[in-house]
């Protein structure tokens, strides 16, 4: 199913990390526009960590059916991951302070070893009792979430990073003329089961005669620009980062659809079938929506692995 390719992509592409003051960086020289963006980014008030953490290694199959696991995710006490990779765990705990992406591309990675992308492992960590009226607050446990498992790849990781801005061409996510074709998200209406998301919003998979769909909930256009960076990235795009310039700043509902996966010519083998090229997939899903990518010019964040280690043993 292309929607769970999609998130397993995220998954397996050991995609980000960002910068933590907790470990040794060098950061280059932010331009002004850059720094008043990185300003923005909220922090906690203290830094915070678990009291316990327990990091396993697993060696079986991912589990498909059971994307939320896989995507990690914030639990009463703590969090929680199975059978993923640390890159996801990165991506999770940075989020980019340029370009107004919620997470970072493949593209936007340097020096990421092959094993924090496909050697798989299982997190659980547990917050204090003392953090644990904190940890209730929605906000507050987001910001938390972050700071704890920065202090968590510091401490088991040995994980050291810097951050490199340059300008570079990128696609802008636009709102195109006749106007956007999707509705905000309505908060008094929960959104129906499906894998909650790092960044926020929840999405939900599925296909069939018409095509396969990822239908997103309380998702930025961040997000969306970020997952169509995902695509073309991994498609090989060398402009292959989008940002978003739309200038929605709420939460919406909207559905990414692709083409269903067509037979092959009557030369091919019999039985087999072609996929649609997600990377033309994303234009026509964006053409849908109301919204166009223009080539343009952009200060893209490219983060730099300078230590990264196997997580120590419990």
């Amino acid at each position: 199913m292309i929607g769970k390719i999609l998130l397993a992509g995220f998954v397996s592409a050991g995609i980000a990390v960002g910068q933590t003051t907790n470990a040794p960086t060098t950061a280059a020289p932010v331009a002004p526009a850059a720094a008043a963006t990185a300003a923005a980014v909220a922090a906690p008030a203290k830094t915070y960590a678990f009291e316990v953490v327990s990091i396993r290694q697993n060696i079986s199959e991912m589990d498909g059916n059971n994307m939320q696991e896989v995507m990690g995710k914030a639990t009463a006490d703590g969090y929680r991951m199975v059978n993923s990779s640390l890159g996801l765990v990165i991506n999770t705990a940075y989020v980019p302070q340029v370009g107004g992406a919620a997470f970072y591309s493949p593209g936007q990675v340097k020096g990421l070893p092959e094993w924090a992308g496909s050697e798989r492992y299982d997190i659980d960590a547990r917050i204090s009792d003392e953090d644990r009226a904190e940890w209730q607050k929605p906000e507050s446990q987001k910001l938390m979430l972050r700071s704890m498992l920065q202090a968590m790849l510091v401490e088991r990781c040995k994980l050291a990073v810097h951050r490199e801005i340059k300008d570079a061409s990128v696609y802008s996510l636009v709102v195109g003329k006749s106007g956007i074709k999707f509705k905000e998200t309505d908060p008094t209406v929960d959104p129906p089961s499906g894998t909650k998301l790092p960044w926020g919003g929840v999405v939900v998979s599925s296909i069939d005669s018409k095509g396969a769909s990822m239908s997103f909930y309380g998702t930025s256009m961040a997000s969306l620009a970020s997952l169509l960076s995902n695509i073309l990235s991994n498609m090989g795009h060398n402009e292959g980062t989008v940002q978003d310039k739309t200038g929605l700043t709420g939460r919406y509902d909207f559905v990414v659809k692709f083409p269903p996966i067509e037979p092959r010519g009557q030369g091919d083998a019999q039985g087999a079938f072609t996929a649609p090229d997600p990377s033309l997939a994303a234009f026509t899903a964006v053409e849908a929506l109301g919204l166009k990518l223009e080539k343009s010019k952009g200060q893209v964040e490219t983060l730099v692995i300078d230590h990264i280690e196997r997580p120590s043993a419990n």
